[in-house]
């Protein structure tokens, strides 16, 4: 490794200026994949080995070329690997280029961004690939709207995967990119925007519209939600998870969805466990759904994991069907390989930022947009958590559910967390935005049978507690957290658990005693977690249920597939859930299911609920429960 570049850095600061004097393979973060000092775990790669390689195929070109002009250029080469040769290609790579990925980019601040592509040679080679990359502020790129301009190189060690920091853009400003080839810049990507962030102490910024996503599961329908999402008018896109899985989609015993009625079996077609299987099935996705990749070209994505980018109820020390067990392993694969693997291409293939480059697994980081929001993004599943339910030790978990030393984030992640969080609120930020995976929320075990889930909060109850008391006692005002995970949408006033039960300490006819809100969406394909198939009807009495008997519980939905928006400014935020009529139809549209207002300061959801009409699809906990005529029994209203 580059003893230079260490230097440059200081722990846990992103790349920024560094990155334009870098080496044209350092400037593809790709190779950072996710760190450079924790390369003795196999996360990163050797970026010296791989330019050792190049000069020495330069040196062999030094010998075999003939005349002063190739002679010259092959010594230049040899001594300075990222002169000439990275600014115009001469010794690379000289064939066509495809983008089959499209493009993307991501974790904007208000001065830089990260911009993703994927070239493919169309001829085979050993040769890296030089591409140029343009930033400007107008779409045709003319000269004096270009703010940035470089270039960077892409070798097979990172299956190609290109991604750089742009740098020195101005603030609150949608931009525009595109990537070219080095050698013939007629070779073009497809054109991708973006919009930079405000300053951080920007008390002027009124609005932010996110579109929140979970869930994608390349079998069971087409991402639909993206699709409409690329053309509204939102600033960003957030998936807090699952955005690939990694079982097959053939129908077959072990698969999770059949694809073949939809031409949608994802590649390769069994459980992933390889690098070079999780890459493969990243490719599927962003080669194969127009959806996403419009929603990648067209908006700036915030992107955190949840546990199927590794393997089902992945935590600290496995999975549900891996660990580092004779039994536990695959293919000769272990957990911890199988986690690396994951790891490794995620952050080759996703457009986000290295956070902390002496933290092997850190992925959790924040975002401050001006004075009106913070942004966090959390790690609920691959950090640090301890040991889950991985279904046969659901009664373990469930006996130590409440110990005070078990952690769904890990210490260091949670201590980050309550800093930056009572920061927030000390530094004037008047919302404060989680986004995480899984929800927080306690959701009561009733007729309709809803178990505790011990793989969510419910199994880290004492984490739970201490988050909410720090937003207690630090007086924390205008807390959303967001999740996904659960494959259906839900609407919370957000309490501790303790307080579900006393009409004194929470009201439910008017959120009176909450803490913050919660706003969960449901999956972008994956089957809703109420049961597959069920009629309309069906699928309405569980919702009606469910706001039943969790007084705290003010909207639940089950029936479509779908994402939902959150919409801040100074004074309210508005969440607005959408839901997909027919996702195997890829030209379907979407219906406004219900929204829901906070006011700055409240801690509750608005009432009435949806401004006072029924919802389109789901329950309403007004529309179900009448309060003039019925109480809670420790149960349910009644």
């Amino acid at each position: 490794m580059r003893s230079t570049l260490f230097g440059a850095l200081s722990a846990g600061l992103t790349l920024l200026s560094t990155v334009a004097s870098l080496p044209p393979l350092e400037r593809n973060l790709a190779y950072r994949s996710p760190s450079l000092t924790v390369g003795s775990n196999g996360l990163s790669h050797d970026i010296d080995a791989i330019g050792r390689s190049i000069r020495k195929r330069a040196s062999v070109a030094r010998r075999t070329l003939k005349g002063p002009k190739f002679a010259n250029q092959a010594d230049s080469i040899e001594a300075n690997y990222d002169g000439d040769y990275g600014s115009d290609g001469r010794m690379a790579y000289k064939g066509n280029l495809t983008f089959p990925y499209s493009v993307a980019s991501g974790d904007p601040y208000d001065t830089s961004a990260i911009l993703w592509t994927h070239p493919v040679p169309t001829q085979e080679t050993s040769d890296p690939i030089c591409l140029r990359y343009q930033t400007s502020k107008s779409r045709d790129f003319s000269k004096a709207d270009i703010a940035d301009s470089s270039y960077a190189w892409t070798t097979s060690d990172v299956d190609y995967s290109y991604k750089v920091e742009t740098v020195g853009l101005e603030p609150l400003t949608q931009y525009y990119y595109r990537f070219s080839a080095c050698h013939d810049e007629s070779i073009r990507s497809p054109v991708g925007r973006f919009k930079t962030m405000p300053k951080p102490d920007d008390a002027k910024v009124d609005s932010l519209k996110i579109a929140v996503f979970s869930c994608s599961n390349f079998p069971f329908g087409f991402f639909n939600a993206y699709s409409q999402a690329s053309r509204k008018d939102i600033d960003y896109a957030m998936h807090v998870g699952d955005y690939i899985y990694e079982s097959t989609g053939d129908g077959s015993p072990d698969s999770y969805g059949d694809g073949r009625p939809l031409d949608r079996v994802p590649e390769p077609n069994k459980e992933i466990f390889t690098l070079s299987d999780y890459r493969q099935r990243y490719a599927t996705y962003r080669g194969r759904d127009e959806g996403l990749k419009a929603l990648h070209a067209n908006k700036s994505w915030l992107l955190v994991w949840d546990d199927h980018e590794v393997a089902d109820n992945s935590y600290n020390h496995g999975t549900a069907d891996s660990n580092n067990t004779a039994s536990g392993t695959y293919d000769g694969v272990t957990f911890t390989d199988r986690k690396r693997n994951a790891v490794k291409a995620y952050y080759e293939w996703m457009p986000i930022r290295q956070v902390d480059t002496t933290d092997s697994l850190r992925i959790w980081r924040k975002f401050q947009y001006g004075k009106l929001a913070d942004l966090f993004l959390l790690d609920t599943r691959n950090y640090d958590r301890d040991v889950t339910d991985v279904y046969y030790n659901t009664a373990e978990i469930a006996a130590m559910s409440n110990d005070t030393n078990r952690s769904l984030m890990g210490g260091k992640q949670e201590k980050w967390f309550y800093k930056n969080l009572v920061e927030a609120q000390e530094r004037g930020s008047i919302w404060k935005v989680v986004g995480q995976q899984i929800i927080v929320n306690h959701l009561h075990e009733g007729s309709a049978s809803y178990p505790f889930d011990y793989d969510a909060w419910d199994g880290y109850k004492a984490n739970r507690r201490r988050m909410f008391k720090t937003i207690t006692e630090n007086k924390v005002d205008n807390t959303i957290f967001l999740a996904g995970d659960s494959h259906a949408a839900w609407a919370y006033d957000a309490i501790p658990e303790e307080n579900e039960n006393s009409t004194s300490l929470y009201d439910p006819s008017t959120g009176k005693g909450a803490l913050g809100v919660e706003f969960a969406g449901t999956a972008v394909s994956s089957p809703s977690s109420y049961g597959a198939n069920l009629t309309l009807e069906q699928y309405t009495k569980r919702s009606e249920i469910a706001v039943t008997i969790n007084r705290n519980l003010q909207f639940a939905e089950g029936a479509h597939r779908g994402y939902f928006e959150l919409d801040l400014t100074r004074e309210s935020a508005n969440a607005h859930f959408y839901g997909i009529v027919n996702n195997t139809d890829p030209h379907s549209q979407e219906i406004l299911l219900a929204s829901f207002n906070v006011k700055k300061g409240a801690n509750r959801i608005t009432r009435p609920l949806n401004g006072g009409k029924k919802a389109k699809s789901g329950a309403l906990q007004s529309s179900v429960v009448d309060y003039s005529k019925q109480k809670w029994n420790g149960t349910a209203f009644a």
